[in-house]
C-alpha cells in the first residue's frame, strides 16, 4: 500500500464512489469534480489499483471541505488503516496551507464520525445546523 498526492482517473473515481455506495457519476462530471479539487490523495495497492482516496475542495483561502474519503470494499479489515492514512495526508495539507481563521467542514455518515473526531473535527449541533439540497429538484 502506498500513498500519493495525485488525482485518480475519472473512471476510477466514479467506480470507487459507486462501490462506496455514493450516487453514480458520469465520466464528465467525475472529471470536472476531480479538476475542481484543491488537494487529492490516493492509496494504491502494489499493483497500482485504487484502494482509497480523499479530496479537499473549497475556495482555497476561507473555506475548505473534506470530501470523498472513500475506501474500496476489498480492503476489509485494512479499511481503518487506509482511512487513517488518507485523513493524515488531508489534515497535513490543511495544517500547512489553510490560513488562521479558515473554516474546514466535513459531512459524515454516522459510522464516520469517530474517524473525523479523531482528527479534531467537532459536531456543530446545537450551535449550527447543516443542510443539503440535491441538484435537479423539480421546480
Amino acid at each position: 500500500m502506498y500513498v500519493k498526492h495525485e488525482r485518480p482517473g475519472p473512471m476510477e473515481y466514479a467506480e470507487l464512489r459507486k462501490l462506496a455506495g455514493l450516487a453514480p457519476l458520469e465520466e464528465a462530471a467525475a472529471a470536472a469534480g476531480l479538476n475542481g479539487s484543491i488537494f487529492t490523495v490516493v492509496v494504491r495497492d502494489e499493483k497500482s489499483r485504487l484502494m482509497g482516496m480523499g479530496r479537499i475542495v473549497g475556495d482555497g483561502a476561507c473555506y475548505f471541505q473534506v470530501v470523498d474519503v472513500l475506501v474500496h470494499p476489498s480492503c476489509g479489515e485494512q479499511r481503518s488503516v487506509v482511512e487513517e492514512r488518507i485523513m493524515q495526508e488531508l489534515v497535513r495539507y490543511l495544517d500547512e496551507n489553510a490560513s488562521e481563521g479558515s473554516q474546514v467542514f466535513v459531512i459524515s455518515d454516522t459510522p464516520g464520525i469517530r474517524l473525523y473526531q479523531s482528527f479534531g473535527f467537532k459536531l456543530m449541533y446545537p450551535d449550527f445546523y447543516g443542510m443539503s439540497r440535491n441538484s435537479r429538484l423539480p421546480v
